[in-house]
């Protein structure tokens, strides 16, 4: 008799059987875990140096942050998955936008302009998709 091992191609594991929803709320969660290290680090630099250049170019830096982040929320979260990159990887990048759009609002008092919210939009989709397709075939 011989015994017979269920395998599949290049012993990759089988998908988990979590809901799609819990998954993005986890990469969200790791999202804005990655941004909050990488705020603080930001403000631990500015405050302890004399450097002018973190504070002229915070804007680009923090455009940086955020794209880091959904892209390692989105990562995360179809790894968790191996499945639904592209799907986990949008929604990822569209929720992280509207909470930082809506936290900044809330704190300034401002309002956002249509092109403004667009291009945040956009650059939040493209690397949650990066991120989600990277996720997938880890």
């Amino acid at each position: 008799m011989s015994n017979r091992i269920d395998r599949t191609r290049f012993n990759t594991k089988a998908p988990k059987g979590s809901g799609t929803m819990v998954l993005i709320f986890r990469g969200i969660l790791v999202s804005l875990l990655v941004a909050l290290v990488c705020i603080l680090f930001l403000s631990v630099i500015s405050l302890v140096t004399e450097n002018t250049y973190v504070d002229y170019y915070i804007q680009y830096i923090m455009v940086g942050v955020t794209m880091i982040s959904i892209f390692i929320g989105s990562v995360y979260a179809t790894q968790q998955a191996a499945s639904k990159g592209l799907l986990i990887g949008v929604l990822i990048g569209i929720i992280y936008v509207l909470i930082s759009v809506l936290l900044g609002m809330e704190m300034s008092h401002e309002s956002v302009s249509v092109f403004v919210l667009a291009n945040k939009f956009v650059a939040g989709i493209a690397a949650g998709i990066l991120g989600g397709l990277v996720g997938v075939n880890l």
